[in-house]
Formats: C-alpha cells, structure tokens, sequence
C-alpha cells in the first residue's frame, strides 16, 4: 500500500494518510475518505520527511497502535502548503 507521510515527530514511527474512493450506490457518485496509520520507519530510512510517499507492507504488531512497516521511499517531488488536508489517489 502507499500512503503520505504526514507526521515524522516520533522516534522511528511516521504517521501516514491513505486516501481512497468509496462509491455511494443511493447517489451513483464516489466520495473521497482517508484514514491514517501509524507506520514503523527503520532507520535505514533517515531522510524521509512530511509530503514524501512510502509504500508499506503488513508485519506482526510492534506496538498497539503500529502493525505496518516501510518499504520503499519516494522523496517529494513538490511542496505542498498544507501536506495534512491534500487528498491524493495513489
């Protein structure tokens, strides 16, 4: 899965939004929804910062909050002003 980092204020955790569709049968219309996940970031990953993509996959549970781990760095190709409230489908 991919997702936007949008926090990196922890130690070796990275909090990362993941933007989706979700179709409404009632309005034949799609509606955008997100959900954020506390990821572990290993730290041969030093330089990943707010706006970047990473692509993460499923692990056994590190904590109670953190069941996923980072697998592939995308640095940011532009800054956007407000990382938190940008809706992007991978």
């Amino acid at each position: 899965m991919k997702g936007l980092v949008i926090s990196t204020k922890m130690r070796r955790t990275i909090v990362i939004r993941r933007d989706y569709l979700r179709f409404v049968k009632k309005y034949k219309r799609y509606e955008k929804r997100h959900t954020n996940m506390s990821v572990h970031c290993s730290p041969c990953f030093e330089n990943v910062k707010e706006g970047d993509v990473v692509t993460i996959g499923q692990c056994r549970p590190l904590s109670k909050t953190i069941r996923f781990n980072v697998i592939d760095h995308l640095p940011a190709t532009n800054t956007a002003l407000n990382v938190k409230k940008v809706f992007r489908l991978f």
